[in-house]
This record gives C-alpha cells, structure tokens and sequence, in this order.
C-alpha cells in the first residue's frame, strides 16, 4: 500500500503526522520553486488555503517518507517548450536532492498531464518513475512507470469498498500476482471537502495488516526492478539475484527467498 499527495502544502503537515500515527507510508511531491508562497485556492466548490510549506521544513517533516519532483513551479508540462520541461524538471531534483541528502528520482507530473515528450524529457533528467492521475480502481502495478496510474483518489466514494476487495484472500494461489492499493490527492481536499474525520479512520482501518507491506512509491519502484533483474537458469532450478535487495518469489505453492548477490536452489 502507498500513499502519493501533491503541492507541499501546510495541510501535509497534519496528514503526515496521521501516516506516522497508523504506520503508512507517503510520497510528497513537491514544487521548490513555490515554497513559502502563500495563495488561496479558488475552484468550482472550493476555497481553501494552499500555503507552500516553507523550505526550512521539507527534511523534519516528511522524515521516513519519499519526497519527489512535481517540478520547479508546476506548469502544465505538454504546453511548454521541451527546454522548459528538462529545466522544470531536472532543477526540481537537484533543489530537493539538497534537502533529502539522497537521489531523487520519483515524480508526478503537474495536473496529470503528459505526453511521450514529457516522458522523455524526465526519462532524460533522471526520472525512474512519474504518476499520473488516472485512476483505474484495480491493483496492479504498472507496466510503464513513467505512466503510473493510481488505484483511487481519497474522495471517491468507492474508497472503503474497493479497500475492502483488496483485503480478500485470492482464489488460487499459484496465480497470485502482487497487488497495490495506491491512493493519491492532495491535502487541502481535506479541508475543502471536510475529509479529515473520514480519512483518520481510514487509515486507522489500513493500517495494522501484517500481510500487507507499507512503502513509498520508490520502495515499490525499486523493489519491482530488483524482482524483474534475477537472473534464472536455462532449467530453471537456479535463480541469481544480482542486486542488493532481497526478493521474495512465489513458485509452485512454495516461497522462496532470494537475497541479494545470492542463488537460490528451485525445488
């Protein structure tokens, strides 16, 4: 399960200390081209505040969780020139490397909006992985991810029954695949929408599932990679994993651990 909420707004501060309380995990995405501005957000059914967390903040605040680009100032990425896209993009990494003392790597694009130019310009600039806003209310991961589709956003009104169906045991083992429940928005929601009452006991439902495993959108990303690097024998009773993160596999009916630089014997 993973959480991925836009802007760096003030309202994060609460959401983060939620996540913390139930033990979830969140990707923030954030504009360090924004930060410290104050502005008031004005929408069809919505006015609510949208104040930018400040700089001095960013490194406390969402310690134990993923920070990632949403570019310098936020532009609709498709519309502008492909010079401003890798500047957008590639400055965005570099001021957030700065606060988090680490690569910076993940994204999600600015109103969801993207083309293969936008692709390629964050594909160039460093970018492993960038969400979108289309949700598609399943589970599985992506098979592009420069075009990772969330599974729902807080306000839909399917969010408790479609988390329900996640938590049902699958039929048939041998065909189990991983699922994710992502859920994605933006922390003013909650204020816009008076959410915060409804959100805290969701995540005190999601939280607390030993099968369930509580990581950024990297972990995911990083993980999904070290899976599809193993290196299998030509019989397949041997599988390499040439990375430095251990794998779990599933093959017929029996787990198998597989760490890191180490074979495994199959069977």
């Amino acid at each position: 399960m993973t959480f991925s909420y836009d802007d760096g707004i003030t309202q994060d501060r609460r959401f983060v200390e939620m996540l913390n309380r139930y033990h979830l995990k969140g990707t923030f995405n954030l504009n360090p081209g924004l930060m410290g501005n104050k502005d008031w957000l004005s929408q069809p059914g919505i006015e609510v505040s949208h104040y930018k967390m400040d700089k001095c903040e960013i490194a406390e605040l969402y310690k134990g969780h993923e920070i990632a680009v949403h570019t310098m100032t936020h532009p609709d990425l498709p519309r502008v020139p492909e010079g401003m896209i890798a500047y957008e993009i590639a400055a965005c990494r570099r001021e957030l490397e700065e606060i988090a003392k680490k690569p910076v790597t993940g994204m999600a694009y600015p109103f969801g909006t993207y083309n293969d130019k936008v692709k390629n310009a964050a594909k160039v600039c460093g970018i492993t992985y960038s969400r979108t806003t289309k949700q598609h209310f399943s589970f599985h991961l992506p098979e592009d991810f420069l075009e990772w589709h969330p599974t729902i956003h807080h306000t839909e009104n399917t969010l408790y029954s479609l988390w329900e169906k996640f938590l049902e045991p699958v039929d048939n083992e041998m065909y189990r695949q991983p699922q994710l429940f992502y859920v994605w928005g933006h922390t003013y929601e909650f204020d816009a929408f008076d959410q915060w009452k409804d959100m805290e006991e969701f995540l005190k439902q999601a939280g607390g599932h030993d099968e369930i495993w509580y990581a950024t959108n990297e972990e995911i990303y990083r993980y999904v990679m070290a899976a599809q690097r193993l290196v299998y024998s030509a019989s397949g009773d041997y599988i390499f994993n040439p990375g430095v993160l251990d794998v779990w596999m599933l093959i017929d009916k029996k787990e198998y651990h597989i760490p890191g630089g180490e074979t495994v014997t199959i069977g």
